[in-house]
């Protein structure tokens, strides 16, 4: 909706989108990198709704199509402080696999919160900005497998990204550390993991309206909550893009498809084992 429908009071108010006597350019709000998160945490009293449908397609062997629904509600406390929480839902299509039951199911997937907060500010004289972001999550369903499960992750973030031609071009980069512990339903034991992920992205844009862009993510999977061993690997590359369709509402895509990869448990030139060929998304985000 636009700018002056926002009521000025209460929870969801709209504050003013610059302080008095900032005159520096800024990387516009919105998910203008793809999967790569910007530093922007919006303005105090901002509010919104975000509908993120992402999906994994390709293992190593059979039919995998996994897709997962984030419906998250975020607010702006505070200036430089964030707050969201999210529930989810996740599709698995599996079939004709060895090593993976057979699967055509949807189900709830339980929640997750967020906390971000802006700890540096950009400015005339510093390009930069950057975000600490931490995101406990609660799920119900092993990711790769589709199978019932309780796990818990705790995924802390790093998020920076700078101006490079004001007006035109962005770049971000992000640097994230998420260890876990899951158990599978029918089993005894929990069974601690450990992700790293590593994005870059530049975005250009061509109208005030329109961005595009190239994005690259290099993922690794470990065994224990502490990094201890490497079992699985895979670097993703693909486009990106942006769009305006109101003052407070964008429509974001982004494809990337494994160009590199290696697990331990083959020779092959993709991790198929632990990652996808494909991952994708596309995600819609309203002001209230």
């Amino acid at each position: 909706m636009p700018v002056s429908a926002v009521p000025d009071s209460g929870p969801c108010r709209k504050a003013a989108m610059q302080k008095p006597g900032e005159s520096f350019p800024d990387v516009p709000g919105g998910d203008i990198f793809g999967f790569t998160s910007p530093s922007d945490v919006g303005n105090p009293g901002d509010c919104a709704i975000a509908f993120e449908l992402s999906g994994r397609v390709g293992k190593a062997d059979g039919r995998y199509r996994a897709v997962t629904l984030k419906t998250q509600f975020s607010a702006t406390i505070t200036e430089n402080l964030a707050i969201a929480v999210a529930p989810f839902a996740t599709h698995h299509a599996i079939g004709g696999g060895i090593h993976r039951d057979d699967r055509n199911r949807t189900r709830f997937d339980g929640l997750s919160g967020e906390i971000s907060y802006r700890f540096i500010d950009r400015s005339s004289a510093n390009p930069l900005a950057a975000t600490l972001s931490f995101e406990p999550r609660w799920a119900l369903i092993d990711s790769g497998s589709g199978a019932t499960a309780t796990s818990y992750t705790a995924e802390f973030k790093l998020l920076i990204d700078a101006v490079l031609a004001a007006g035109r071009l962005y770049a971000a980069l992000n640097l994230n550390y998420a260890p876990a512990t899951q158990h599978l339903a029918g089993q005894s034991a929990w069974v601690s993991s450990s992700s790293t992920n590593l994005s870059g992205a530049i975005a250009y844009q061509f109208s005030d309206r329109a961005f595009g862009g190239l994005e690259l993510r290099h993922q690794t999977t470990f065994e224990g909550a502490t990094l201890r061993r490497n079992i699985g690997r895979a670097l993703f590359a693909g486009p990106t893009a942006l769009v305006k369709l109101g003052e407070s509402t964008t429509l974001n895509f982004v494809w990337t498809p494994q160009i590199r990869g290696r697990s331990t448990a083959s020779a092959r030139r993709l991790d198929l084992d632990n990652f996808e060929r494909h991952q994708f998304r596309m995600k819609f985000v309203m002001g209230l």
